[in-house]
């Protein structure tokens, strides 16, 4: 009678009030739901003997059995998928003598209502405890504390004292509950059962605080008088701040309790710390996006098992990795706080190694959960699904569908980090294999082939089915679902929109895309261009050898041409002159150039200018939003930075940016003409400067033929002229062989500063010049043609050089 009063809730549950098991069914969401309290040991059985035995049942109903059994204490069964047949017993392989068996066909789920637990290492919760049992193990413990009837059991201390039995202690109070918080003690471990309520969405870390900063406040706002789950709503509530974290004291010295909560976690402070005068506190944060697929260990670890580190990584990002590795099956991982954050990815889990090593200091151990959900309608932008049971294999005879849907004018991108199906025949989907079935909307179905990355659809919605058969299992799948936008489509539906590849995000270098717009007949096509960001172009003149956005008032290449645009610009507005329109990007093979792109609006409109109600309110939204950086989830930006905000301001800028066509024609004539009339310019300054310098040659041949004379037949009179017209045309003439009067002189460039220079000390008399030749002087090669001559006593006289026009 006691074995039938611990099942009653599950009477409830399964609608068991059958007096023969043949009369007994299940509906396939409920059967289901029990998936995640057994573990399966695939190809295995259970060298005991059955304790009962049913026929022609699915795996979901076997489940159900065991659960729902009255007879017996039913710890675990075995299912053969070939004969559909399930074998439940009531030993487990903790009972001793009982080990695994191989078989093909036949797999073994072992009961694991752990799973339904948080476990904090070496913590207690030092309450009266409402029943204890002695030499059980923490699953039998979990399962008392499930099936209890008599009071609400919360979780439960398993002590492990050392040379004495272990204990399992019930107890009706936890830390979620804001009565007893959670203290350390190293001979015992607690095990939260799983809490409802606001609490829930936060791990509990046990007894410490986020260690005080100097820098920085840890705590944002501090209330007293609320419990746990309050706190913890509280925190979730909070919009001044993003909360993280809270730590709650469990009454202080005026015997009330203290909620702190905080935007920083324990990596953010090296850690927790103890108050030693009130060590009544625990701390809790937050359970993020891709932290809800992992059972949280706080202060436990896999020891020797890891196989990629990644280093200043929160938790919630050390998930995500885990989900995302393709290198391996990720399937736990380890966190270090303390001393950068690491996060150590493995493939192992606790019952791989035989169970958790405890950790001293700040580390704590995430293992995957099981993916259970068997198919599903998908409508996120953005999500993901799995085979059954991932990342274990998955079960025989499985039938999954998932229907994918997004907005219209996307597509779906699927990508897959892992696909194994196990051994596949020669003929596509064939019946004999293990398949995954992919129905575009209205194209014909196809399977994904081994190895399979990636596979984008042809429209917004997309239906995938996974079928197993009786004979082999395998690894299965991991796929990665997002909305795109399209590239290269037929657009034929008003309104509608369109925008370049990963928008909001930086494009892709090397995309080529076109969209041809065909309104109906009598109709042209009206186009916003919302946001519009690509790669700069020099001189602001586009050219399409880079990135650029081109518009043809047509539906052929050969159409005439409405634009050339790129770079950045505000909102602005394209009209067609007929029915189609032709809208061609391209980026170059310049992945630093890559810019956000461009987003686009579009609606028919009569010949004559007018846009319905419907259509202009669609067209307008949006117009000048600047885009925001996507992040996993489209936001939406209100911020407007144009000045389109009436169906009037698109009609006039809708005139105005018709002739931008025309308006670049004639700024490439007049920049021609610039050009031309600068080369024309050039020329003719190299015409004039050429006839000057032969002008000037002849002038200078005209006076050596008159005034230049050998020197010995010169009077010292004439030398004298002679040598200061010399000084002053910057040459002296030494014919007859006669040396010329050596002037101590400095010829230094006006430019850089370079000198020739003429070593003499004196300049002698002409006269003695002439008696006393002496040898030329040595010369410094100048630097330029421009110098200063030295005289003595003189004043330094520039010297131009006649050939400078």
């Amino acid at each position: 009678m006691d074995e039938i009063n611990l099942r009653q809730k599950f009477l409830l549950i399964l609608i068991i009030v059958t007096v023969s098991r043949n009369a007994i069914s299940y509906s396939e969401d409920v059967a289901q739901s029990f998936r995640g309290l057994f573990t399966r040991h695939s190809n295995k059985r259970l060298s005991s003997i059955q304790a009962d035995f049913v026929s022609n049942v699915s795996l979901d109903v076997c489940t159900g059995e065991c659960v729902a059994a009255a007879r017996f204490q039913c710890k675990s069964f075995s299912y053969d998928s070939i004969r559909r047949s399930c074998f439940l017993y009531a030993v487990n392989l903790n009972d001793p003598d009982v080990r695994l068996v191989d078989v093909e066909g036949r797999d073994h789920y072992e009961t694991s209502y752990l799973k339904q637990f948080a476990r904090l290492p070496s913590h207690e919760v030092r309450l009266m405890t409402s029943q204890s049992i002695s030499s059980i193990s923490p699953e039998e413990c979990a399962r008392r504390c499930i099936l209890e009837t008599r009071f609400k059991c919360r979780g439960f201390n398993y002590e492990h004292v050392v040379g004495q039995p272990v204990r399992c202690l019930l107890v009706e109070s936890s830390p979620a509950t804001g009565s007893q918080a959670a203290m350390t003690n190293e001979a015992t471990d607690f095990y939260q059962k799983e809490t409802e309520g606001a609490i829930s969405s936060f791990i509990n870390y046990g007894m410490g605080m986020l260690r005080p900063t100097i820098t920085s406040e840890v705590y944002q706002r501090s209330v007293r008088g609320v419990t746990a789950d309050g706190c913890a709503q509280r925190c979730l509530d909070e919009t001044t701040f993003d909360c993280l974290s809270f730590d709650y004291v469990h009454e202080d010295d005026n015997r009330q309790n203290i909620c702190h909560l905080s935007q920083y976690i324990a990596a953010n402070v090296q850690g927790l710390v103890v108050d030693s005068v009130n060590p009544r506190h625990n701390h809790f944060e937050r359970i993020e996006r891709f932290l809800n697929y992992f059972y949280a260990t706080p202060y436990a670890v896999i020891q020797g098992n890891n196989m990629k580190t990644f280093t200043k990584v929160t938790p919630n990002r050390c998930a995500r990795l885990c989900m995302e590795e393709d290198a391996f099956v990720c399937r736990s991982f380890d966190y270090t706080v303390v001393p950068e954050a690491t996060c150590l990815l493995s493939s192992k889990t606790s019952r791989d190694v035989g169970g958790l090593d405890t950790a001293s200091g700040h580390v704590h151990h995430f293992e995957m959960k099981p993916l259970l959900d068997c198919g599903g309608n998908l409508t996120e932008p953005e999500g993901g699904f799995a085979s059954p049971n991932w990342p274990r294999n998955y079960a025989h005879h499985e039938n999954c569908v998932w229907n994918i849907t997004t907005s219209r004018n996307k597509v779906i991108e699927l990508r897959f980090t892992h696909f194994d199906l196990g051994l596949q025949s020669s003929d596509e989907c064939s019946d004999e294999d293990d398949r995954l079935v992919v129905t575009d909307s209205g194209y014909r179905p196809y399977c994904v082939k081994p190895n399979t990355k990636t596979v984008t659809t042809k429209t917004n919605s997309v239906r995938l089915q996974f079928l197993s058969n009786a004979e082999v299992d395998a690894q299965g799948f991991r796929a990665f679902y997002r909305a795109e936008w399209t590239c290269n489509m037929l657009l034929k539906e008003s309104p509608g929109e369109f925008a370049s590849p990963k928008w909001p995000e930086n494009y892709p270098s090397g995309s080529r895309c076109t969209w041809r717009i065909t309104a109906p007949e009598g109709q042209r096509v009206h186009i916003v261009f919302t946001s519009f960001a690509l790669e700069h172009h020099a001189l602001g003149h586009c050219n399409e050898k880079l990135d650029h956005v081109r518009i043809l008032d047509g539906g052929t290449v050969g159409s005439s041409l409405i634009g050339l645009y790129c770079g950045s610009r505000p909102s602005f507005a394209v009209v067609s002159s007929g029915q189609d329109v032709l809208v061609q990007f391209s980026s170059d093979n310049d992945p630093q150039a890559s810019r956000p792109g461009f987003h686009a609006k579009f609606v028919f409109e009569a010949m004559n200018g007018s846009i319905s109600d419907k259509d202009s309110r669609f067209i307008n939204i949006g117009e000048g939003v600047e885009a925001s950086k996507w992040q996993g989830t489209e936001e939406e930006d209100t911020r407007v930075v144009g000045s389109l905000s009436s169906s009037e301001d698109l009609l006039s800028a809708r005139d105005e940016s018709t002739s931008n066509g025309f308006r670049s024609a004639m700024w490439a004539v007049v920049t021609c003409l610039l050009l031309l009339v600068g080369a024309l310019a050039v020329a003719l300054f190299l015409v004039i400067r050429h006839y000057r310098r032969k002008i000037n040659g002849e002038m200078e041949k005209s006076v050596d033929e008159d005034d230049s004379y050998p020197m010995e037949s010169m009077p010292l009179q004439s030398i004298e002229s002679s040598f200061r017209k010399n000084q002053f045309n910057n040459r002296v003439d030494l014919t007859g062989g006669a040396e010329a009067v050596a002037a101590s002189c400095t010829i230094t460039s006006r430019n850089e500063d370079a000198a020739t220079t003429f070593e003499e000390e004196k300049l002698p008399s002409a006269s003695t010049a002439l008696m006393h030749p002496r040898p030329p002087p040595r010369l410094h090669r100048p630097q330029s043609s421009y110098g200063k001559y030295h005289e003595d006593n003189v004043k330094n006289i520039n010297i131009e050089d006649k050939t400078q026009v």
